[in-house]
């Protein structure tokens, strides 16, 4: 079986076609009502640490990272879970932790400096994705979410008493991933952002401007303008020998042997795009691979 599950890894996947164009965005993260007076953002870019569960006998996966880690095992294999809580998951001590941040990097996004010590709004994420390993195409991943979520952590600029957490999390964006591509060492995972992806908070933090510059207050007025529809798009590199060695040498084993637990630590950028009709058309055609799995570097 493990043979079987490595030519099914190393197997190449489908090639990403009708990529859409990058949108710059900006955001909104301080309490003044001010659109991002810093300039646009490309993308946002995160590290954060996985897990996934891969059955050996069913070939079925399961991904998880953010706040799915919150108080999860693996049926009682681990004796502690790996997140206590969203603090625990976004500061490691005063270390910031899963946390995105942001290509261009603006100085200052989100800081309030009306009081004092100082406050920061910052963006974490949720990660689910569930599939299949699948003979001659790879993993194959047939549905998953991306959450994004705003929190505040204190004094992030004060190197004496150093970053502690205030409140949060906040559901910024919900979104349901509908395609996917992977190639060796890059996987994609593309999903229609709309009005209804955004909860009433996200409508205050996410904003898109047209060519002639004017910055919309929604999604919608955004779509509404253009006649066009955001992509939701991310990214990342991952070595597919490292998935294999580590599923042969997993963090750890369930009871009956059937299932094994693998992680590591990634990174990956996540990015909006306007969405060309050819891009538009292969929507729902199945969710295949984003963001890997491989050996845990750090366990607590």
């Amino acid at each position: 079986m493990k043979k079987l599950l490595l030519t099914t890894i190393t197997a190449a996947g489908l090639v990403l076609s009708g990529q859409a164009a990058a949108t710059p965005f900006y955001l909104d993260l301080s309490d003044d009502a001010t659109v991002n007076p810093l300039g646009p953002i490309e993308q946002l870019d995160l590290s954060y640490d996985s897990y996934t569960e891969v059955n050996l006998v069913t070939n079925e996966v399961s991904t998880r990272a953010g706040t799915s880690l919150i108080g999860y095992d693996f049926g009682g294999v681990l004796t502690s879970p790996v997140y206590d809580d969203f603090a625990d998951m976004v500061l490691d001590g005063t270390s910031i932790q899963n946390t995105f941040t942001y290509t261009p990097s603006p100085g200052g996004l989100g800081v309030d400096f009306t009081t004092f010590p100082f406050s920061q709004t910052r963006l974490s994420f949720d990660l689910a994705l569930e599939g299949d390993l699948v003979s001659g195409v790879g993993v194959d991943y047939t549905g998953g979410s991306l959450d994004i979520y705003a929190y505040d952590v204190s004094d992030p600029f004060n190197q004496d008493s150093g970053t502690s957490f205030l409140s949060g999390p906040v559901l910024l964006m919900s979104t349901m991933f509908s395609y996917s591509s992977i190639n060796i060492g890059e996987q994609v995972v593309e999903s229609l952002v709309t009005d209804s992806s955004l909860t009433a908070a996200g409508e205050e933090v996410f904003y898109f401007s047209n060519v002639a510059g004017t910055v919309f207050t929604s999604f919608q007025q955004y779509i509404e303008d253009t006649l066009t529809d955001i992509v939701l798009s991310a990214a990342q590199t991952v070595s597919i020998d490292e998935l294999e060695a580590n599923i042969l040498a997993p963090l750890a084993v369930s009871a009956d042997g059937s299932t094994v637990l693998v992680s590591d630590d990634h990174t990956a950028a996540v990015t909006f795009q306007v969405a060309e009709p050819s891009t538009v058309a292969v929507f729902g055609l199945g969710l295949m691979s984003m963001f890997g799995f491989a050996r845990r570097r750090r366990q607590k």
